[in-house]
């Protein structure tokens, strides 16, 4: 069990702020993977000769539980890309103020924005945020907190660590 620091829990953002980032997120992310699969058809007409209706056709006639799952998986990797560039922030998140970090206050590794973001291809993850912390966060041992909330309560707590200690005059 990781260590869970109390600053961090009571900075957490709120439901409210945890949907409108997953709603940004979501749509966002869906016209990155259009973009990727019109440049997969433009790539495929220019490496192999074939033409736009027949890509159209071909990406059309996928299996329904293929699509589903290959939307998902696209869906995590779209988002840990985005929040391993920017340090734990996707664009939901630039918007709304709030970023991802470690329960235990230490700096997020790759590791655990693999396990984050492909957390979110189970099936109902997006539900589990009515619980008191999403199934994603849980198992990465990761939180969404408000940063300006966040960095208020850290400056505190390190002003109220070095009262009484000596000054450099």
């Amino acid at each position: 069990m990781a260590r869970i620091l109390q600053v961090v829990e009571r900075n957490k953002a709120s439901k409210g702020f945890r949907i409108l980032n997953y709603l940004i997120d979501f749509g966002f992310s869906l016209v990155v993977i259009w973009v990727l699969i019109i440049l997969f058809a433009i790539g495929r007409y220019y490496i192999f000769g074939v033409d736009f209706d027949q890509s159209a056709a071909d990406i059309d006639g996928v299996d329904p539980t293929v699509d589903r799952v290959g939307t998902l998986l696209m869906y995590a990797l779209v988002l840990f890309f985005i929040e391993k560039l920017s340090g734990g922030r996707s664009l939901g998140k630039l918007i709304t103020g709030t970023r991802v970090v470690k329960t235990d206050g230490s700096e997020l590794t790759t590791d655990d924005l693999l396990k984050r973001n492909f957390s979110r291809a189970i099936p109902f993850d997006a539900f589990s945020f009515l619980g008191d912390n999403g199934w994603h966060d849980r198992w990465s041992n990761t939180r969404v907190i408000r940063i300006k909330d966040f960095e208020n309560a850290r400056n505190l707590e390190k002003d109220i660590q070095n009262i009484g200690s000596k000054e450099n005059l």
